[in-house]
Order: C-alpha cells, then structure tokens, then sequence
C-alpha cells in the first residue's frame, strides 16, 4: 500500500492512478460536479476489496466539496455554497437513516490549514 499523506479519497484515488498509470481502478467509482467556476464537488465510491486496498479506505461513499475564494466570498457564493453542502448531507441522512432515526453531524475545519495539513508524514 501507498504511503499516503493525504486523507481526502478522491486525492489519494488521483495519486494512485498516477503512480499506477491508470485511466480507472477496479472497485472505485468517481463522479464529479462542477457546480459554478467556484464550486467543485467530487464523490467517490469504493465498492469492493480492490478498491479498499489500492487506496487504503473502506467501502463507503466519500465526498469532497472544493470551494474557491472562501475567505473573500459575497453573501451570494456564501450562500450558493451553504445550499451545495446542504444537499449532500440531505442525500447522505436520506440513504441511512429512516425518518425516525437520529443522527449525528460533525464539521471540522480551519480557514488557515486545509485538514491533510493537520498531520506530519507517518512512516
């Protein structure tokens, strides 16, 4: 296994086909949304055991919102972006949980430091 130092699938995905010269890995599926020129949304599948091993995470569905120009966003972006992570969380809460269950919601983050930075390179 790769010796990753980032955490984000859809980097890690980018890495390994690299290193690999490959145009897709088997167990892994990729879809990716342009909202505006600002925003960005990348999801990625990883449905079987060759998938898991060649970029070191379990099944599951992973998502990344790239938003541009964050810290100097009008209140028109801010809001654009606010409605794109609002309807992701909405598909994720709507496949998992019934309209009776309970869930929890956890955002991290930092302007200064994207959340691979938060780490030094394991061995």
């Amino acid at each position: 296994m790769f010796n990753f130092r980032t955490d984000l699938a859809s980097e890690r995905k980018e890495i390994y086909q690299k290193a690999n010269n490959l145009e897709e890995i088997d167990g892994i599926e990729t879809n990716q949304e342009e909202v505006d020129e600002n925003i960005k949304v990348e999801r990625v599948k990883i449905t079987n055991e060759n998938g898991e091993k060649a970029i070191g995470k379990p099944k599951g569905d992973y998502i990344t919102i790239d938003i541009k120009k964050l810290k100097i966003a009008q209140e028109e972006e801010i809001s654009k972006a606010q409605q794109t992570l609002s309807k992701e969380l909405k598909k994720i809460i709507d496949e998992h949980i019934d309209n009776q269950g309970e869930i929890l919601v956890v955002g991290l983050g930092n302007i200064y430091v994207t959340p691979d930075a938060l780490r030094t390179k394991s061995n």
